[in-house]
């Protein structure tokens, strides 16, 4: 029995990590060479390339609301994720396989692919964070098979390019193969079950005021989408101006190259700093992903050449890597569980929606009016008073939730940002971040948690199982 619970488990662990390969490689493609690919229509203009990303971002954000609430009512998440996997697939294909000459049959093949290119991705992170503590793997050495996925397909690309003549039309193809494999797999992704199916849909725990009500939740979304503004307005032209003659005209397959360089360094990053990344502080790793956007598009404002923007190696690492690692299940520690799909679906729609609505709206006006280049200028300026603005709101944030039940509440928040967290399996546990309940209890048993809490802060390298230690305290704290 032990044998097949093990061959279980690594079948568990080997489906979602090829997901994540499979997956990101493929939308690596959709979000790296969709905007070169419309530049070479000759009926579009910057200006109209920003509006257009911009109304495909509002559907992915409007998609992936909807995804993520049918998902949680849904007797399964798997079948909202194969859905999507299939439509986007299909939409790589139609971008390119008919002969588009206008508007009126490129538009709804754009639509089509942005619309569900971002929901697989939001669909899988929820799969995934659901399932590492029964798999007995840390979601990050998961996680970070998706950035692995990304740098392979990109260097796929460059070793084409170097035998044939490469053009976004066969990139979009290979694109639909891809996604036709991430399909194959993710048939073999566990079960995962809606936590809100067969509840009630007045009930309050699966209402979006409980979404609107948890005050963590939009400090957090309400980051998210200022950074990924500046973010998302950097990426729209960045393939434009690296690859053609409006910038540094390197080619697609120096392009293809660079960003395997560039993902590869975030998946060296999330591999062999998985355990740095879990100890650090989520607040700690807020502040470095601002900073660190910040200095990404300084560079690529400033660089004078295409061999100066290998430094957007170092920022692509320091970037994403901590932020996606860290993202889900913190996400996922702060929200009711009948909310889980719909909480990361709000993040998905900040991250891959709203933000780059409003970002490529912004980078098509600034392109359109003072150069491409300009837009990487006005966007670190941007993404510095963010930061410094963030800083402040985190630090008052992190003072009330840590400061207001004593120095054992710091090993509590510390230990639910961390991945283990994920292996807590109760809805109160994300209220044990109410401080009323926790100062309540720090009074009697204070010096028991915090020895206990300390050796999960600490994580050192205890045999003790952390679900034991987490179900000890909140049995204590109730």
């Amino acid at each position: 029995m032990l044998k097949t619970l093990k061959s279980s488990r690594a079948r568990t662990v080997l489906a979602m990590r090829l997901l994540c390969f499979t997956l990101w490689g493929t939308i690596f493609i959709s979000g790296q060479y969709l905007t070169i690919h419309l530049s070479s229509f000759p009926f579009i203009s910057d200006y109209e390339i920003g509006m257009l990303m911009s109304c495909g971002s509002f559907l992915a954000a409007l998609s992936q609301m909807i995804s993520g609430r049918v998902a949680d009512r849904s007797k399964t998440k798997n079948t909202v994720l194969l859905f999507a996997i299939a439509v986007a697939g299909i939409g790589q294909l139609l971008l390119v396989l008919p002969a588009h000459t206008g508007f009126l049959t490129l538009l709804p093949c754009v639509f089509i692919l942005q619309s569900f290119n971002a929901i697989p991705c939001m669909m899988t992170d929820t799969i995934v964070v659901e399932n590492v503590d029964k798999a007995g793997v840390p979601y990050g050495m998961v996680k970070c098979f998706s950035s692995a996925g990304a740098a392979a397909m990109a260097f796929v690309l460059f070793l084409i390019s170097l035998r044939f003549e490469v053009d976004t039309t066969r990139i979009y193809i290979i694109a639909g193969g891809s996604a036709a494999l991430s399909f194959a797999v993710a048939m073999f992704m566990p079960p995962t079950k809606g936590h809100a199916y067969g509840l009630k849909g007045k009930d309050e725990k699966t209402s979006m005021k409980a979404i609107l009500k948890n005050g963590r939740l939009m400090l957090l979304l309400c980051y998210l989408l200022l950074m990924f503004i500046g973010v998302q307005s950097t990426n729209v032209f960045m393939g434009v101006y690296f690859a053609t003659d409006a910038g540094m005209n390197a080619g697609l397959g120096f392009y293809g190259l660079f960003f395997a360089v560039c993902i590869g360094s975030e998946t060296l990053f999330m591999t062999l700093g998985s355990r740095l990344i879990q100890r650090m502080n989520i607040y700690h790793v807020f502040y470095l992903v601002g900073a660190v956007s910040c200095a990404r598009s300084l560079v690529w404002y400033l660089a004078p050449n295409v061999y100066v923007l290998l430094l957007n190696a170092v920022c692509q690492a320091l970037l994403f890597a901590p932020l996606w690692t860290r993202l889900g299940p913190y996400v996922y520690s702060i929200v009711d569980k009948e909310m889980r799909a719909t909480g990361q679906a709000a993040c998905g729609i900040m991250t891959g929606g709203v933000a780059p609505m409003i970002g490529s709206m912004l980078a098509g006006m600034i392109a359109g009016s003072s150069g491409i280049r300009n837009v990487f200028g006005v966007m670190a300026v941007m993404l510095l008073v963010v930061v410094v603005v963030f800083y402040f709101l985190f630090k008052r944030e992190r003072a009330v939730y840590e400061g207001m039940a004593g120095g054992g509440s710091e090993a509590i928040a510390l230990a639910m940002d961390a991945d283990t967290a994920v292996n807590a399996e109760t809805a109160g546990f994300a209220d044990a971040m109410d401080v009323v309940a926790v100062s309540a209890a720090m009074d009697d048993e204070s010096d028991m948690r915090g020895t206990d809490m300390e050796m999960v802060a600490a994580g050192d390298g205890s045999d003790m199982d952390d679900a034991d230690i987490y179900g000890t305290d909140l049995d204590m704290v109730k």
